[in-house]
Parts: C-alpha cells; structure tokens; sequence
C-alpha cells in the first residue's frame, strides 16, 4: 500500500510515563528512521504519586502539583524518545481504583474523546497507530478507555492501514527489535523519577523487544511481522535520522 507524505506513527496513550513504559523501544526506533512521532496523551495523570511515593487520598497529595511534575516529565522524556509531536487532551486522571473523579477520562463517552483523536489523525495521518490493549483486563482503566477511544477514532477516519495494541502474551503478531534503543528507553523512564519504572521494566525484560497485536490492517502484510510499517510504502521524505 503506497502513501504521500513522511511515514508517520501515532501513539495514543493515558497518562504521562505511559509513552515511555509501554512503547519507549519502538517511539525511539522509529524516530531514529525518521518516522515522524505523534503522542497523544489523554490525561494528565493527576492521581499518579508525589514525590517520595504518596498516593492519592493520602495526606500531602496534590493532583495539580502532580499534573505539573508529570507534564515536565512528559516534554522530557519526549526530548529522549525523539516525538516530535505532543498532543495533550487534558483529561483529568480516573484513578486505578475506587470511584471515578467528576469529568475523569473514563467517564467520557468514547464518541466524544474519539472525535478529537479523529481529529489528529486527519491532520497528521499517519500510517500507524499504536494503544494500549482494551482486551487485557489487567490494567488501568484509563488504558483501557484511550484503547478504545484510538480504536474508535481509526475506523471513523480509515486513514492509518495499520492499528497496533500492545501485547504481553501469547497473541503477538508483531515483535520489533528494540534493543539499539535499550538505552535509550531506560534514560526515557528515568525522566519520571517519581513513578518508579526502572524496576519494574527490568523485571519485565521489556528493553530488547516490544510486542504488539496487529488490531486493523489493510496492507496484507504477511505475519508474523517484525515490522509496524510492513507492507507500507510512501513517496515523500522522511524526517531528518534522529
């Protein structure tokens, strides 16, 4: 399948770190080909920890002050990663449990949030979108609504050929080498000090490789693939190599 214009890969995502945790290994890849990087982040991940590990609800949480910090954590782990595109919605965070802040991100109507992310797409069109997982009940609810959201936004536009969810078991179509750029996610998820992620994506060993399953294509690409844009080909340049 042929397209005008510099490839392009979209990622939607909840909240600030989610960028770097799930997708930091391929953001970086591409980038480093000079693929054009788009990050849509759909809140702005208030009811994450302050510093020194403090939840919300607990004494000397502030939402706002967490918001701040996570968007300054957020523009730089982008600086890292190579987007060259923020998109911020501003949804307000849901929480991982208990009941749902008013106008929280997960209350939404997909319609509504997938009308704005529709929105960048047509303007950005890319050839490939990348989310979370709405299947994997094993996450948080923010994950699960943005990955609806992309999913809705993508057949209303039929732009992207190709939609990717993240995968973390046996039903990956698509695994892209990523460990050129180990590094270079490792120095992303130090961006977010206060959320503690090095630890936990090093036991999860999510440097070397990152798994997806291939949602929507239109390209026929055979499977497995190693390659988001298989079976994508463009006229046009790409960005300079980062």
């Amino acid at each position: 399948m042929q397209f005008d214009g510099p490839r392009t890969l979209l990622a939607v995502h909840a909240h600030p770190d989610d960028e770097s945790r799930s997708t930091g290994g391929i953001l970086a890849h591409y980038a480093r080909q000079g693929v054009r990087i788009v990050l849509v982040t759909c809140t702005s991940g208030e009811l994450g920890d302050m510093p020194g590990g403090v939840k919300p609800g607990e004494l000397n949480h502030h939402p706002q002050a967490v918001a701040a910090r996570r968007r300054a954590q957020l523009n730089a782990a982008c600086d890292v990663l190579g987007i060259t595109d923020l998109e911020l919605l501003g949804y307000h965070d849901s929480g991982e449990t208990g009941e749902v802040p008013p106008g929280a991100f997960c209350s939404i109507p997909v319609e509504t949030a997938a009308g704005r992310v529709a929105a960048l797409i047509e303007h950005f069109r890319p050839q490939v979108v990348v989310t979370h997982d709405h299947h994997n009940p094993h996450q948080h609810r923010d994950h699960v609504h943005a990955a609806r959201v992309a999913q809705h936004a993508v057949k209303e536009t039929g732009i992207p050929a190709k939609l990717y969810l993240e995968a973390h078991d046996s039903l990956a179509t698509t695994t892209v080498d990523t460990s050129a750029v180990a590094d270079v996610k490792r120095k992303a998820l130090y961006c977010y000090e206060s959320q503690s992620l090095i630890g936990k994506l090093t036991a999860q060993q999510r440097f070397a490789a990152e798994s997806y399953i291939r949602a929507i294509d239109t390209t026929g690409a055979p499977l497995p693939e190693t390659d988001l844009f298989a079976g994508i080909t463009h006229h046009g340049p790409d960005l300079p190599r980062w």
